[in-house]
């Protein structure tokens, strides 16, 4: 009586670590408001340790002599790699050029393994993985905006068009050259009223809110449009 409480003891233990790393794994994800957040990585960190533990004492043998023996106990927890590749595909959406949930199905595949490590009863492992990850989670996010995705971002093509008096042009022409390296395609034409129709293609990493606060203040400008170039 004594040994199995033990055991149970064991388990329980093993199973509670599991779903406090893959809390502190999804909570990093929820509050970064990513699909697969605290419910998600709960799941796959305790599911992970629940088929590790049922390959290690579920299919146990005894022989002859009193030995007890596990058949291939890294049959069902090889399948657990396996299986989180489903799960962590159904993170990953295609928006156009944009690929994004990536990192969450990595996050979700480190749960995982996590959950594995608990499973084993290797608590050091699952609390130094689960540490690490969240300092790469965290830290290489404030890395990555301030070193790194404004010098890589690709630029985009914007379409401009405004109407003018011609006695504004040469400031507000002045405005776009100041802000714009590359303009393309740039029309002039008078219209009846005596106003001046504007068009153009500029090439921007600026975002589409940022140009749209360039010219939205200036008062010389009617008709504005601008509009982005999804090649």
């Amino acid at each position: 009586m004594k040994e199995i409480f033990l055991f149970d003891s064991v388990i329980l233990i093993r199973l509670c670590a599991a779903l406090l790393f893959g809390f502190f794994l999804g909570f990093e994800r929820e509050i970064t408001g990513k699909f697969a957040g605290l419910r998600t990585h709960i799941l796959v960190c305790a599911g992970a340790a629940i088929f590790t533990i049922l390959s290690i004492y579920g299919f146990q043998y005894h022989l002859a002599d009193g030995t007890v023996g596990t058949n291939d106990p890294a049959r069902i927890a090889a399948q657990v790699i396996t299986g989180i590749g489903f799960i962590g595909a159904g993170t990953v959406m295609r928006h156009g050029t944009n690929i994004s949930g990536i990192t969450t199905a990595a996050t979700l595949w480190v749960a995982a393994a996590v959950g594995m490590a608990c499973g084993c009863g290797m608590f050091f492992l699952g609390f130094i993985a689960t540490f690490l990850t969240l300092m790469v989670l965290v830290s290489i996010r404030h890395f990555e905006k301030k070193f790194i995705l404004h010098r890589i971002a690709n630029p985009k093509l914007f379409d401009i068009s405004f109407t003018c008096l011609i006695s504004d042009f040469d400031s507000l022409n002045d405005l776009i050259q100041e802000n714009f390296k590359f303009v393309e395609k740039f029309k002039k034409k008078l219209k009846a009223d005596g106003q001046l129709l504007i068009k153009f293609t500029v090439s921007s990493k600026k975002p589409l809110s940022r140009i749209n606060e360039i010219f939205k203040n200036i008062p010389n400008i009617d008709s504005l449009e601008i509009s982005e170039i999804h090649e």
